[in-house]
């Protein structure tokens, strides 16, 4: 999978083991605040329900705007619910030092809301283009909208058509403006310049 986690970004490539694990990581790509995702990287050490030491390759390191690192575990839907599994997990997660990680987290592509999905979708997409200008276009004229405002008159108040409509998924998909993360983008969604 290629993407970027910021518009302004290189685009950056990551190994996936399986479509479980490319759907994870768009939709994780896709969050405001994540700033970074490294597979395979952090490994923990444990002692597992047998009493035996062993380790783990976590599937994805990821790092947050605040600095803090969560550990994601990707498995297929059935799995990442199942009981016995769950209970592996918890087993490794006590034993995991802060110095390591601040959260550990289990969980399919389904770990994840259906709209949310589908707007991470669209921010790949969208990120995979480059056009600093049409973004700093958006990012002037949602000044010129007030606090709150519609999509659609985003999109409008740029005058670039289907460029501004994507430069303003990246800024949206950035934080610089807001929208609900369960919102879907469309033309009645409305959206707030960010704090």
């Amino acid at each position: 999978m290629v993407t970027r986690f910021h518009r302004s970004a290189v685009l950056k490539e990551i190994w996936c083991a399986s479509f479980e694990e490319a759907s994870v990581y768009e939709n994780l790509a896709a969050h405001p605040e994540v700033i970074n995702l490294e597979e395979q990287l952090t490994r923990v050490d444990f002692v597992n329900l047998n009493g035996e030491k062993t380790h783990t390759r976590v599937d994805a390191t990821v790092l947050l705007k605040d600095a803090s690192e969560i550990l994601f575990s990707v498995k297929y839907d059935e799995k990442s619910r199942r009981t016995s599994y769950l209970a592996e997990i918890a087993n490794v997660a006590r034993q995991c030092s802060s110095n390591v990680a601040d959260r550990f987290v289990v969980g399919s592509r389904y770990a994840f809301h259906p709209i949310y999905r589908k707007c991470a979708e669209q921010i790949h997409l969208a990120r995979r283009g480059w056009d600093p200008e049409a973004d700093r276009i958006v990012c002037y004229a949602a000044f010129d909208l007030g606090d709150e405002f519609t999509f659609a008159s985003l999109i409008e108040k740029t005058q670039l058509s289907h460029r501004g409509w994507r430069a303003a998924v990246r800024v949206i998909a950035d934080g610089d403006i807001q929208k609900d993360l369960l919102a879907p983008f469309a033309e009645n969604i409305v959206c707030r310049r960010a704090v």
